[in-house]
């Protein structure tokens, strides 16, 4: 049942979101310039924000299974998909890590409530993903649209 804190997390989500797509997409042709570590603070900035965003009013204590949708932008543009059991901030920052690596920075994220069934539902998320888009390796999409991703998620765990 919502609730009206769970109604005000889900708008402050989506009014902080519109600002983050915004600067995310001024920082795109810098991005595909490729940069070298260490990023510029703007780009940091952006992918902390986004994480702190996709998990707003989200139960966001560390444990507690969840399903993610990040995206990354660089020279490229790809989309990973992934669960974990534990503390997804951790998860979020190796990832983060081997991105930069390849001039790669996080630029947009979701996150689901906690779920108790995280691997089913990545797999059932990947599955559906690759009938709809070719360019796969795993649980990477290369040029997948990262809005509609996080839908399909949003869809299979019954979030936003």
């Amino acid at each position: 049942m919502s609730t009206g804190t769970d109604d005000w997390f889900a708008f402050e989500r989506v009014r902080r979101r519109k600002e983050l797509v915004k600067r995310k997409e001024a920082l795109t042709p810098m991005l595909r310039e490729g940069l070298a570590w260490p990023f510029p603070d703007k780009v940091n900035e952006l992918s902390k924000d986004v994480v702190s965003t996709a998990v707003l009013g989200k139960s966001p204590n560390e444990s507690g299974a969840r399903i993610y949708v990040l995206e990354f932008r660089g020279p490229g543009q790809y989309v990973k998909l992934g669960s974990v059991d534990q503390d997804y901030r951790r998860r979020v920052l190796q990832h983060r890590r081997i991105a930069r690596v390849h001039q790669y920075a996080l630029v947009d994220a979701w996150f689901s409530p906690h779920v108790p069934n995280s691997t089913e539902l990545e797999g059932a998320l990947k599955k559906f993903l690759r009938i709809t888009h070719t360019q796969h390796d795993g649980e990477y999409f290369i040029g997948l649209d990262f809005d509609q991703a996080a839908r399909v998620a949003g869809q299979l765990t019954g979030s936003p």
